[in-house]
């Protein structure tokens, strides 16, 4: 890059002026003594937004002929937003010099900056992340910031501040655990009881045995009682170790011990039954009530995966166990998932093998009396729903076909950001017509000449409200030969978050390859095996993006028919 030009001097050094008269909200910036042509920016994260607290530094690259044309945009402290050290896709940013506008200042761009930051929308150069995580990495930016000294030099006078900032926090804790110390001091000191509080303690043990038998059957209750166990033995083992009460100690720990082997043997029963409960399914409960008395018994997960597969796919099966569901760590309070399995006119070897598969992994859903074939998907997808919400308590529900591939944390993460109690997520159409010959024709539709907009079938995340909905009212909901256009029927008229998000790559055939997208659909076991090697190995889902047809952001401000005009912007997945 040479020199700057006279013009580029001349208006940077006006929009400094003008930058120092008329401040942008929550943002210092300045350029550098010895290069005008790089800005440093400190963003201060906004109150009630997740990255309060936080200070966030980058810098602005301007080139020679400025402002003819666009500068480079560069986030260099951690946010759960942008990638650092990477130059980001704005529409003020050099990605863009077709929509550059040369009237356009420092402030609109750190204005526009600010803007792009507190939104969510997906670009080149952005992550995904939780609003936790954004709240942490606020936390930890002032001392990410105070470790670069260019930050210390540039913004002297808030590296002080934030220096004051984390000493007085740093004191106040100190004050905060030494009250807690003196407070535990003034506990040990204090008398522990006399002779009758040991004795009361005793007594307690001895009717824990008969309070187990009875209790064994609730969780709740086993639990309790190993805690008043335990804290009897504390306030036992407190006493003086005299001769009588080391007998009765003796005693107590007998007692405790027979307690935990019945615990024990109690907790491996009920988990033997649970596993054998959520392995079947009955398909003739399809129009039963079954109401939510025991939704606080069920085990608790944020996301439950429902992976659609025919009862011949174990070999595509044991792919996506060795690939996409390894993506995440989070163990089972995060996500948990299954495959469905129609069993009705399977022959019992068919069936044997099936349960051999079961056994080694627990994870297949049998729906008895529920004939598997593709024309009885719509029925399937309710089952599935249903079983799932009898066997966990979870918040969202991701329906995913058996040749999906979806990139587990990305789309976890991608969750959090978006999570809401109505929420309908996935690539929407509203545009497609019903099909009236064919093996799929939609004879039954009659609602109007088009689908009414629906997530493609390929994966789609819904909200337990809705998941809920839908098998409180399954008497009542029209059965159509199409999945996804079913579940967007059923939907239509309710009070439902849709979220269109071009990073579902979930339509009849994949759009290609991008790095944004967390689901791909219409893979082979072989391209499944491929993507998840780039994904371990390179962080990447693949080495080289390549695109067969665009993408389109759904237009809300239009009729659903004109909803969808695909477009080849670079930054739409």
């Amino acid at each position: 890059m040479g020199g700057p030009s006279v013009t580029a001097v001349s208006r940077l050094k006006k929009d400094y002026a003008k930058l120092m008269k008329d401040p942008v909200p929550f943002v210092v910036a300045a350029p550098l003594h010895s290069n005008i042509l790089e800005w440093h920016y400190v963003i201060r994260g906004a109150p009630q937004t997740p990255y309060e607290g936080g200070f966030y530094h980058g810098k602005l690259i301007f080139p020679p002929d400025f402002p003819f044309k666009p500068p480079s945009i560069f986030m260099l402290t951690p946010s759960g937003r942008f990638q650092t050290n990477t130059r980001l896709c704005l529409s003020i940013s050099d990605f863009h010099p077709d929509t550059w506008n040369p009237a356009w200042t420092v402030s609109t761009i750190i204005t526009g900056l600010l803007s792009f930051m507190n939104d969510t929308a997906p670009t080149l150069g952005s992550i995904t992340s939780s609003d936790a995580e954004k709240r942490i990495l606020a936390r930890k930016s002032r001392e990410f910031n105070l470790k670069d000294r260019l930050f210390c030099e540039m913004f002297s006078d808030l590296a002080k501040q934030i220096r004051e900032e984390l000493a007085e926090e740093q004191n106040k804790l100190l004050s905060e655990e030494n009250a807690v110390d003196d407070s535990a001091s003034q506990r040990r000191s204090g008398e522990e009881g006399d002779y009758a509080t040991l004795t009361y303690n005793l007594v307690v043990l001895a009717g824990v045995r008969k309070a187990v038998w009875e209790a064994t059957t609730r969780t709740i209750h086993r639990v309790a009682i190993l805690k008043l166990c335990l804290a009897c033995m504390q306030g036992m083992v407190r006493r003086s170790f005299m001769p009588a009460r080391l007998i009765m100690l003796f005693c107590g720990c007998l007692i405790c011990i027979i307690c935990t082997i019945i615990l024990s043997l109690a907790c491996n029963c009920e988990e033997q039954f649970t596993s054998i409960r959520m392995r079947s399914f009955a398909a003739s409960n399809f129009y039963g009530q079954q109401g939510m008395e025991g939704v606080s018994d069920l085990p608790s997960t944020y996301l439950a995966i429902v992976i659609m597969s025919s009862p011949n796919d174990s070999i595509v099966r044991d792919v996506i166990r060795d690939t996409w569901l390894k993506l995440s760590s989070k163990g089972k309070t995060t996500f948990r998932y299954a495959f469905p399995i129609g069993t009705k006119n399977l022959s019992l070897s068919f069936k044997e093998r099936l349960k051999e598969e079961n056994n080694l992994f627990n994870d297949l859903i049998f729906l008895e009396d529920f004939l598997d074939t593709y024309q009885n998907l719509t029925k399937k997808s309710l089952l599935s729903m249903q079983a799932m919400r009898n066997m966990y308590k979870f918040e969202f529900l991701l329906k995913v076909d058996s040749d999906s591939f979806v990139r587990l944390g990305a789309f976890l993460k991608a969750l959090k950001d978006i999570a809401s109690p109505n929420l309908y997520w996935g690539f929407l159409d509203g545009r497609a017509r019903p099909k009236r010959k064919g093996q799929w024709a939609e004879r039954d539709w009659i609602i109007c000449d088009r689908y009414v907009p629906y997530q493609l079938g390929g994966g789609y995340v819904l909200s337990y409200k809705l998941v809920d909905f839908f098998v409180r009212n399954k008497d009542l909901l029209k059965i159509y030969k199409n999945e996804d256009v079913s579940i967007g029927a059923w939907l239509a008229g309710l009070s439902v978050r849709y979220v269109h998000d071009p990073r579902f790559d979930t339509e009849f055939r994949s759009r290609g390859c991008n790095n944004q997208y967390i689901i791909t659909h219409k893979q082979t076991p072989d391209s499944l095996k491929k993507l998840y090697a780039s994904v371990v190995n390179t962080g990447k889902l693949c080495e080289n993006e390549y695109r067969i047809r665009p993408s389109y952001v759904y237009d809300w401000s239009v009729p659903p028919s004109m909803c969808c005009a695909r477009q080849n912007s670079s930054n739409i997945p």
